[in-house]
């Protein structure tokens, strides 16, 4: 499994900050689910749906809700997420034990559980997360959501953001991570 720890997030501002950090698309609450799953392990979208058996296109078709979650994809996501695979369950996010239940997962082999604002103490587990997304020109607009939506947690959490952030992002803009 992964070697990177997984951060327990407020939930309700995870999921703002995933929403904000990706205009215009609309994740279900299975979708918020995965990715806030996702993002805790330190995983790309190509290498969840790699590892889960599937496409990238179609791991985002079941974010967004288009698809449906079949039961074998079900499982072998939750597997990779290292989760059991009630809690992607349909009727277990209906109950709204969805999103909420990140913080509750079981944690990663061999991997020691994060507060958030231990995350957010120092760039180290974001330029961590950051290293594991794509690489080159094209995945900078991703790297940059992904760094404003830590920015994100971090006001709502402080009300400043820390002092990183704008160092992170010039690293990001100049190619360096």
């Amino acid at each position: 499994m992964s070697i990177f720890p997984k951060v327990l997030p407020d939930t309700e501002q995870a999921s703002t900050a995933v929403a904000d950090a990706q205009p215009g698309v609309r994740l279900s609450p299975l979708g918020m689910q995965l990715e806030l799953l996702r993002l805790a392990r330190g995983l790309s979208k190509q290498q969840l749906a790699r590892s889960a058996g599937t496409s990238r296109q179609q791991l985002w078709r079941v974010m967004t809700g288009k698809s449906e979650l079949t039961s074998t994809l079900c499982v072998r996501l939750a597997s990779v997420l290292d989760v059991d695979s009630r809690t992607l369950s349909t009727s277990s996010l209906a109950r709204g034990s969805g999103v909420a239940s990140v913080g509750a997962q079981r944690p990663l082999a061999g991997a020691g559980t994060v507060r958030l604002g231990d995350y957010l103490a120092s760039d180290e587990g974001v330029v961590r997360t950051l290293t594991t997304l794509p690489s080159g020109p094209d995945a900078i607009p991703l790297k940059r959501a992904v760094l404003e939506a830590v920015a994100q947690l971090a006001r709502r959490a402080t009300g400043t953001s820390p002092d990183w952030i704008q160092q992170i992002d010039a690293r990001i803009t100049n190619g360096q991570l």
